[in-house]
């Protein structure tokens, strides 16, 4: 079963303006979105698991056999957002997550006073920068626009990217971000949501990319992508759960399940280099 919530988009790039965003209204809002995309009270044989689009709902589709001979079905909840998905899981309107990585999760948690802990690294989406009107590194000319999430945490991992790239030279800012502290080409960027980056790519330059988004606009960071991050990024997507909830006994076989040798051979399969298995 997977139920599909639309969400607003979010063009704050800071994370008091992301913080802004949470009060009751957002929870009433997940929650009466929750119910009109046909969920239900689910018994203790589901296990409601909340997404963004791509290769989380790939993989969590390819394990529910698994899951099913353990007398566990999962319920899929379809996030088009990075917001929605822990504003769900914090008011236990799913019961798990699958969509961020541990830096995310942790300046979640500063942010908003939640209380999300990681069972398990499970995939890497790989981050890369794509092409736009300009289709090479070396052609960006001085003010080129380039398009970046504008979530903090993606939006510093778009700036490290984009410095190995050797467009920026960043370093760390008081305020525990980085900042740019030098670039030669006077680049611009234009922050986004991070689900909005595809469709950017005409009017921009190029546009800094996670794989979930651009795998999903048909784009690979191995065949596409102008530069791209490499396996060894500590970006892993982990699935997540409530503290008071870490011992439940179905988000640790989902978890098992996630990271067993049958899901590392689907991702392997199905991928070809954009999602790696975490380490």
């Amino acid at each position: 079963m997977m139920t599909t919530v639309r969400g607003r988009s979010l063009h704050a790039a800071s994370s008091r303006a992301l913080a802004g965003l949470v009060n009751g209204a957002w929870l009433l809002l997940v929650s009466l979105a929750l119910v009109s995309g046909g969920c239900k009270a689910h018994g203790r044989d589901v296990l409601r698991v909340g997404v963004t689009p791509g290769p989380a709902e790939d993989l969590l589709h390819s394990v529910e056999p698994q899951l099913a001979r353990q007398g566990l079905r999962l319920d899929i909840v379809t996030f088009s957002d990075y917001v929605q998905p822990n504003m769900a899981l914090a008011s236990h309107d799913v019961d798990a997550n699958l969509y961020q990585n541990t830096v995310f999760l942790n300046q979640f948690n500063r942010d908003h006073q939640t209380h999300f802990v990681s069972l398990a690294k499970v995939y890497l989406p790989l981050m890369a920068i794509y092409p736009g009107r300009t289709k090479s590194l070396t052609a960006l000319g001085n003010g080129a626009r380039i398009a970046v999430p504008n979530d903090p945490v993606n939006h510093d991992r778009a700036l490290l990217l984009l410095a190995k790239a050797g467009l920026l030279t960043v370093v760390p800012a008081d305020s525990g971000t980085l900042r740019i502290s030098a670039n030669p080409k006077s680049i611009q960027l234009l922050e986004l949501d991070a689900a909005q980056l595809p469709r950017s790519l005409q009017d921009v330059d190029a546009a800094v990319i996670n794989a979930n988004f651009a795998l999903d606009a048909g784009l690979s960071p191995v065949r596409n992508a102008l530069f791209a991050e490499t396996r060894e990024s500590p970006y892993a997507n982990v699935l997540a759960v409530n503290a008071d909830t870490q011992s439940d006994p179905r988000s640790h076989a989902l978890a098992a399940a996630l990271t067993s040798a049958d899901a590392r051979a689907f991702i392997a399969a199905h991928y070809g280099g954009a999602i790696y298995s975490a380490e």
